[in-house]
């Protein structure tokens, strides 16, 4: 693929990638209403599983081809990008308010998990029996969540136009969206990269990575703006468990999951950036301005160490 067509691929899948958060986002919050859902939890469960596929095809397409580091940076790369790229930018275009249960338990439950499929990879493999543990304990957390979503009847909007039908369908399609459009400015990313004589390892452990975040950069960034706080939250904190007890599991699964001395570094990373967020969370209600920019020059001091020689 030459520069040209690697860019114009690019553009393409942005694009995409813009349309399908807006429709996802949308119908998202609709269908929570219309059903009596709050929005976290739809932001926690449908919008972010939705937005994660592309780490799961991406990851399981590597384990499959025998690049199982690949797959681990996959996941780790795309988790410390939603926390600090993610939430930064979206803290940067308008406040983003985390409610009280929020900051005290959801975070928390995020946080826990992380610390063990951390212990997991320390020992730089995931085995079958880990990857069994990290999966079960994904059906556990939906059922939390669904349990503790009950929505506040003041926030119901009475006579909404539409149908649970339609908004199921832009649901699909929103979701549909995002991963065309990440598969494109994956490619177009790659080839671009490539073509600048990148190392690959480099390239999946950050331009990959990226490239499958985008769908919850789009998604967060579409709810900053309609001031959908909840679906932004949830959306990154439904996104990081889900890559952590799906992805992770489906993958040691398949096949055991093999770490290089190399990466034992980014999963430190990843522990620091939900750290971080934990106790900013535990701290302060609201990701403003001046946070998510901080947020943002973290993500960018991992990017430069990450290429460092």
């Amino acid at each position: 693929m030459n520069l040209l067509l690697a860019s114009v691929v690019l553009g393409v899948g942005l694009a995409i990638l813009v349309l399908g958060a807006d429709a996802l986002v949308r119908a998202s919050a609709a269908l929570a209403r219309r059903l009596g859902i709050s929005e976290f939890v739809v932001g926690v469960t449908v919008v972010a599983f939705g937005t994660s596929a592309p780490e799961l095809f991406a990851s399981v397409g590597a384990v499959l081809e025998g690049e199982t580091d690949l797959a681990i940076g996959n996941v780790v790369g795309s988790n410390i990008a939603n926390i600090l790229l993610i939430l930064g930018a979206g803290g940067v275009i308008a406040p983003i308010v985390m409610r009280a249960r929020v900051r005290t338990v959801e975070i928390p439950v995020m946080a826990a998990i992380t610390a063990v499929a951390m212990a997991f990879l320390l020992d730089q493999r995931l085995d079958r029996v880990e990857g069994a543990i990290l999966f079960a304990g994904l059906f556990a957390y939906i059922v939390f969540c669904i349990k503790g979503g009950a929505i506040d009847p003041t926030d119901a909007l009475p006579d909404q136009k539409g149908s649970v039908g339609l908004d199921l369908l832009l649901i699909l399609l929103g979701i549909i969206g995002l991963g065309v459009g990440t598969r494109a400015v994956v490619l177009g990313a790659v080839a671009i990269a490539e073509r600048a004589g990148v190392p690959s390892g480099v390239i999946g452990t950050t331009i990959v990575a990226f490239g499958t975040s985008l769908p919850e950069l789009a998604a967060t960034v579409r709810a900053a703006l309609a001031r959908k706080s909840d679906i932004a939250v949830g959306n990154i904190v439904g996104s990081n468990v889900f890559n952590l007890l799906s992805v992770l599991g489906v993958c040691a699964l398949v096949s055991p999951l093999v770490m290089p001395d190399l990466m034992v570094w980014h999963v430190y990373a990843m522990a620091a950036a939900t750290v971080l967020l934990l106790v900013y969370a535990l701290a302060r209600p609201v990701i403003g301005r001046f946070v998510g920019l901080a947020f943002l020059a973290a993500y960018l001091a991992y990017v430069i160490l990450a290429y460092r020689p």
